[in-house]
């Protein structure tokens, strides 16, 4: 099935949300802690259980998607930043899960891709590398493989909502919160703050809550109800490059907010990677 203007406008203007976090997120950032800024925001998502109703998804399904789309690709992205991965290349690398989706939706759901998909694919990852290899620092070995990791659990979290058909993606987002603070909270109070939770309360500023309030209703409750419809109706060869603008957006909105500037292999990359979009939705030639 073939993506329709409406849903490519909901896919970009997805990747668009996650993009603005960026710049957002680096604001907040400069007072608290970044596995701690990911607990807040889960925190408010999973606030909405109280006006949103469950959906018709096992418990068991929705605390695995939680631990992975929340604990996992999070918690993981941001120990890697403890071990010498800086916050840019991280939030590049973890958008590898664009491939990694492709290649499980391929194992379990026995999807299989066309020699034009292939070439799309392959185009707009190399645009992820020039923004990698843009970002790229030496050493930091332990800290790439954790951001590897996080790219894994992304990638298996979006099958999974994949492998709930078509349910209410926005109880599906509120209710898989549940499964991710804990965890993240864990996490912050051993990397973060030496055990101590006042400690990590005291960094909460009002950028802080401006950020998470914008992080937790549209790029937690919103993005992934719109991502979940999209892997429920469409083949993950089809949804997953768009992952790869969120690096694009999130970059060229950084360099108009945060005034910081792009170099030609950052645009180089974004081109590439928007020609492969346009080569996985350019529609099929009729049949003679």
């Amino acid at each position: 099935m073939s993506m329709g203007a409406r849903d490519v406008s909901q896919a970009v203007a997805a990747a668009l949300i996650w993009g603005a976090t960026f710049p957002i997120s680096a604001i907040a950032l400069e007072s608290t802690p970044p596995i701690f800024f990911a607990f807040l925001r889960f925190l408010g998502a999973a606030a909405f259980v109280a006006v949103i109703r469950r959906p018709a998804v096992p418990w068991p399904k929705l605390v695995l998607v939680g631990l992975l789309l929340g604990a996992g690709q999070y918690g993981f992205m941001f120990v890697a930043m403890t071990q010498g991965i800086s916050a840019g290349l991280a939030s590049l690398l973890v958008h590898t899960q664009a491939l990694f989706t492709i290649v499980i939706a391929m194992i379990v759901f026995s999807e299989r891709l066309n020699r034009r998909q292939v070439a799309a694919i392959a185009l707009a990852l190399s645009g992820l590398a020039c923004l990698v290899v843009n970002r790229a620092e030496a050493g930091a070995l332990t800290g790439l493989v954790l951001v590897l990791v996080a790219a894994v659990c992304g990638a298996s979290g979006n099958n999974v909502l994949k492998s709930l058909g078509k349910v209410d993606m926005l109880g599906v987002a509120v209710w898989m919160s549940l499964a991710a603070p804990l965890p993240l909270l864990a996490l912050s109070i051993w990397f973060e703050a030496d055990g101590s939770v006042t400690r990590l309360v005291s960094t909460i500023s009002w950028e802080t809550v401006g950020a998470v309030a914008y992080s937790a209703v549209l790029a937690t409750v919103l993005a992934f109800a719109i991502w979940g419809r999209l892997f429920a109706t469409h083949s993950a060869a089809t949804v997953a490059p768009f992952f790869l603008l969120v690096p694009v957006f999130g970059l060229s909105l950084s360099a108009l907010v945060l005034d910081e500037r792009l170099s030609n292999l950052q645009l180089l990359g974004a081109v590439l990677i928007f020609v492969g979009l346009v080569m996985v939705l350019w529609p099929k030639r009729a049949p003679a």
